[in-house]
C-alpha cells in the first residue's frame, strides 16, 4: 500500500509559481496570492507555501471556480480539474514582525514577488533592488525578500490620540482638586456669613 502510494504521489508535480503577490497589513498579517500554470495532462499539482499558519485559504480556477485541495505542513495538493491556472488566496501572520514603528515583510521565494504595500506606507528598507516600482506595488526578484515600512497615517493617528487622552487625564487631575477648592470656598463663605 505504501509502494502504490509512493508511486501516485510522484506523478503529483511540486510546481514553482507564475506569480505571487502580498500585501501586508498593519495587523501583522499579510494575504498571499499565487498563481500557477498547470500543464495539460496534470489531475494534481503541489505547491509549497510561505509561511507556517494559514487561514482563509481559497483555492480556484481562473473562472473563479473553487477546486479542491489538501494541506501537508507547507505544501498545498489541488486537484486542478482541467484547469489551465490555478489561484491560491490565504492569510498568514507568518512573514511579518514588527520592531518600533517598522514593520517588517520578510520570506524567500523562488518566483518573483509582488508586495502591495498599504496607501499609508512609507518604505524604510529593501534587501535589493526591486525590478519594478509601481506606485504602492514593489516587483522584487527571486530569493530572499525583506521589505521595511511605517504606517504613518495609523502613527500620526494613535499620537494624537495619545495625546487626547493624556490631556484629558491631565485636566481631570486639574478639575478635580478646583472643583473641590471650589466647594470649600463656597462652604467657607456660608460659613462666614452666619
Amino acid at each position: 500500500m505504501k509502494r502504490v502510494l509512493l508511486a501516485l504521489l510522484l506523478f503529483i508535480p511540486l510546481v514553482n509559481a507564475q506569480s505571487i503577490g502580498i500585501t501586508p497589513y498593519g495587523d501583522g498579517y499579510a494575504t498571499v496570492e499565487i498563481e500557477i500554470p498547470v500543464d495539460d495532462y496534470a489531475t494534481q499539482v503541489t505547491v509549497l507555501l510561505l509561511g507556517s499558519h494559514y487561514e482563509d485559504v481559497f483555492v480556484t480556477d481562473v473562472n473563479g471556480t473553487p477546486l479542491e485541495y489538501s494541506i501537508e505542513g507547507n505544501e498545498i495538493t489541488i486537484t486542478v480539474q482541467n484547469s489551465q491556472i490555478v489561484k491560491i488566496t490565504y492569510s498568514t501572520p507568518d512573514l511579518m514582525s514588527k520592531e518600533g514603528l517598522v514593520w517588517t515583510l520578510s520570506l524567500k521565494s523562488e518566483a518573483p514577488v509582488d508586495v502591495i504595500l498599504p496607501e499609508e506606507a512609507s518604505l524604510v528598507d529593501m534587501s535589493e533592488s526591486p525590478l519594478e516600482v509601481e506606485g504602492n506595488k514593489i516587483t522584487m526578484p527571486a530569493g530572499e525578500v525583506q521589505i521595511s515600512f511605517i504606517l504613518q497615517d495609523l502613527e500620526d493617528q494613535k499620537t494624537v490620540q495619545d495625546i487626547g487622552t493624556n490631556t484629558d487625564k491631565n485636566l481631570t487631575k486639574i478639575i478635580l482638586p478646583l472643583g473641590a477648592l471650589l466647594a470649600l470656598l463656597v462652604l467657607g463663605a456660608a460659613l462666614w456669613k452666619r
